[in-house]
């Protein structure tokens, strides 16, 4: 049977003769070569055509961007926060080697600290011309019941706080840099003498908490996944210092490489974003 039909690209309508039975057949377009498919349908009244087509060939498909290649910074970074791992553990395994030995490093090409402090009575009334001695220096709290000092060197102190009708309070305190060591120091009545040493524990589990951070953001870094993880893993990093200040120093590295990688990390579950 003859039939009427147009070709879909170039929409040139022409006449062809199409077998009589009602299966597909190819047709090619004498104008432009294109080579389709047709379906013949008998005319009716809903019809205003004798013959319908098919587009010939696949189905479109969706362009994506194009995936920037992987680099071994991620891995590497994920390598040198493990280091901060094991070295935080070590240092929190043996403060008090970790935390003199790398201020007494630090305090030798001559960084200092300060030290805040603020003497009460049992009841929190402030207790003025309070002596204190640090390094063997003398001097007393003002009307307010403070004292400070700058320029401090670094490392464990022992701080004698004395004052008539009360007990005399020696403890230690650790001086470190940036950061002033601020204590409230509570004066007991009677006589006698009060030794208070640093809590070596409290300051190795700050130490496992920053070393676990930065385990996390290693674990996170060879997945490639949740980059604000990894980043805040690896600054908190940098706070669990460790021998002579290089888990702090690793950890900095590790930041910087991480950063440098970070479209190479996937957003969690919602995939690569391009």
């Amino acid at each position: 049977m003859k039939g009427r039909t147009a070709c879909p690209k170039c929409k040139h309508e022409f006449v062809l003769d199409a077998p009589d039975d009602s299966g597909k057949c190819k047709v090619v377009c004498p104008n432009c070569g294109n080579k389709f498919i047709i379906q013949p349908t008998s005319y009716d009244s809903k019809s205003k055509d004798e013959c319908l087509w098919e587009e010939h060939g696949e189905p479109r498909k969706t362009i994506l961007s194009a995936i920037k290649p992987r680099t071994h910074k991620p891995n590497i970074a994920a390598v040198l926060l493990i280091s901060v791992f094991a070295i935080g553990i070590t240092s929190a395994a043996f403060s008090d080697t970790f935390i003199e030995t790398p201020l007494d490093v630090l305090a030798n090409v001559g960084m200092t600290g300060s030290i805040d402090l603020l003497v009460l009575d049992q009841f929190n009334n402030s207790l003025e011309e309070v002596t204190i001695i640090i390094d063997e220096t003398s001097t007393n709290t003002d009307e307010n019941g403070t004292y400070s000092v700058e320029n401090i060197s670094l490392g464990l102190k022992k701080v004698e706080v004395s004052l008539t009708n009360y007990k005399t309070l020696t403890l230690e305190i650790l001086v470190v840099p940036f950061i002033t060591s601020y204590h409230e120091i509570i004066m007991e009545n009677g006589n006698g003498e009060k030794y208070l040493p640093f809590d070596t524990i409290g300051c190795s589990i700050i130490i496992v908490i920053f070393s676990v951070f930065a385990l996390l953001a290693a674990v996170m870094s060879l997945k490639r996944q949740h980059i604000d993880i990894v980043v805040v893993g690896s600054i908190l990093g940098i706070f669990s210092f460790g021998f002579l200040m290089i888990g702090s120093m690793i950890s900095v590295i590790a930041l910087i490489m991480i950063l440098k990688s970070m479209d190479e990390f996937e957003n969690g579950k919602k995939g690569k974003i391009f």
